[in-house]
C-alpha cells in the first residue's frame, strides 16, 4: 500500500514539474495559461503613493470642521482628543519647534514631545500616512475626502493651519510645515557603479571569512 502511495506521489511530482517547465517556457513570450496580464483597474487600488511635493495626491478635499467627527470617532482613542496622545500612541501636537530643538540640544527626551508640528516635513505625506494606514484597527478604510478632512483637522490641532482651511489636492502641498527645513531630498544616485552580471572580476576573489565552515569556502 505504501509503495502504491509513494508511486502516485512521485508521478504527481513529475507531472507538476513538467507542467511548471512548460509554463515557464512560455514566460519569455506571452502567458501560457497560468496567470494573466494585470489591468489598469487592478493596479489602481494599489497606486496610491503620494510624494512630499504633492505628486500623486488624489482629487478631493476636506475641511478642518469636516475632519473633527471622524477624528473623534477613529483617531482620538489613540492620539488624544486634542492631539495630546493616549495609551502610549504618538502625539499629534508636540512641543513648539524652538522648544523641541532646545530639548534635543540638551539631550532631553526627544520622543515624548514629538508631534506633527515638529517632526513632519511635508503635509502631503501626512495625508499619505493617514489614507494608507489609518485608522490603526482598520487601515485604508477611509475615503479620499474623509482622509483630507482628518489630515486637515490634525494640522489644525498642531496649530499649522487655521480652522477655516480646506485641504485638497490643490492646497496641501503649499502648507508650510514647521520642520520642513530639516528635510532634504537626497539627489545622489543609488550607486555609481555599472551593473555587472558575469565575469565581473579580473582576478580570483579571495574568501577572507566564512559564516559557516565548509559552505562559503575556507576553513577559518
Amino acid at each position: 500500500m505504501s509503495k502504491l502511495k509513494t508511486s502516485k506521489f512521485g508521478l504527481g511530482l513529475a507531472a507538476g514539474a513538467m507542467a511548471l517547465g512548460l509554463s515557464t517556457a512560455g514566460i519569455a513570450g506571452d502567458f501560457n495559461g497560468i496567470g494573466k496580464k494585470i489591468t489598469d483597474d487592478a493596479v489602481q487600488p494599489w497606486d496610491i503613493s503620494v510624494h512630499f511635493d504633492g505628486t500623486g495626491l488624489p482629487k478631493g478635499s476636506g475641511s478642518v470642521e469636516e475632519g473633527q467627527a471622524p477624528y473623534d470617532a477613529k483617531c482620538a482613542m489613540c492620539h488624544g482628543a486634542f492631539g495630546e496622545g493616549a495609551e502610549g500612541y504618538p502625539k499629534m501636537a508636540g512641543d513648539p519647534m524652538p522648544m523641541f530643538i532646545k530639548s534635543l540640544e540638551q539631550g532631553l527626551d526627544g520622543v515624548g514631545n514629538r508631534g506633527v508640528n515638529n517632526t513632519w516635513g511635508h503635509a502631503p505625506t501626512l495625508f499619505d500616512m493617514i489614507k494608507r494606514h489609518m485608522p490603526f484597527y482598520a487601515p485604508g478604510t477611509m475615503g479620499v475626502d474623509e482622509s483630507y478632512a482628518v489630515t486637515c483637522y490634525v494640522l489644525n490641532l498642531a496649530e499649522i493651519v487655521d480652522y477655516d482651511f480646506v485641504c485638497s489636492d490643490e492646497t496641501l502641498a503649499d502648507v508650510e510645515m514647521p520642520a520642513a527645513e530639516y528635510y532634504v531630498t537626497d539627489t545622489r544616485p543609488d550607486t555609481a557603479n555599472e551593473r555587472c552580471m558575469s565575469d565581473c572580476y579580473d582576478y580570483e576573489p579571495e574568501v577572507v571569512f566564512s559564516a559557516v565552515e565548509g559552505v562559503s569556502g575556507g576553513d577559518d
